[in-house]
């Protein structure tokens, strides 16, 4: 069988290879380099908000499908996540958009303030349960935990790497 008329890329996302050049495309489509940088330097010192997680979703909904995307990173079409999984976490990130639609300037800035009776103000501005405003949170600090945990320190992102591709870390 001869496939002439083939892209190299095609073939690579076949294989589970992914295809590099067209994810940097989509990602330079999403967010400017000076807003990836920013956002960079704000992870690493563990200073991010709600309100650079709020941007980074709307960069990802810019870049399409999460199985799109997925297929694009090497390696990551290969981890056999079921499609129903990424479709259920795109459902996710949309909840919580409105959810963060709902909050004040001053729980976006600092998360930590969003207790009982603000979860509850915040689940009926959104229509969503209190118990999935609660959620958010809850993996906002869980996130923001980890890449302090992680920070400047390459064997637990290798290992965090390896238990992604396992599918033992669930986002």
């Amino acid at each position: 069988m001869h496939l002439k008329n083939s892209s190299p890329k095609f073939v690579g996302r076949i294989l589970g290879m992914g295809d590099l050049e067209a994810l940097l495309e989509k990602v330079n489509e999403a967010i400017t380099e000076d807003e990836a940088k920013d956002l960079g330097k704000k992870f690493l010192k563990g200073e991010f908000n709600l309100i650079d997680l709020y941007e980074q979703m709307q960069a990802m909904k810019k870049m399409g499908p999460l199985t799109k995307v997925m297929e694009l990173i090497p390696g990551m079409s290969s981890a056999k996540i079921p499609k129903e999984v990424l479709e259920g976490q795109e459902v996710k990130l949309d909840k919580w958009k409105y959810a963060m639609q709902s909050m004040t300037r001053e729980e976006l800035e600092d998360a930590e303030i969003i207790d009982a009776s603000r979860a509850d103000r915040i689940a009926k501005g959104s229509g969503l349960s209190a118990g999935e405003v609660r959620e958010l949170v809850k993996q906002y600090k869980q996130s923001k935990k980890l890449i302090k945990m992680l920070k400047g320190n390459d064997k637990n992102m290798e290992k965090m790497m390896r238990q992604m591709q396992s599918g033992q870390v669930k986002f």
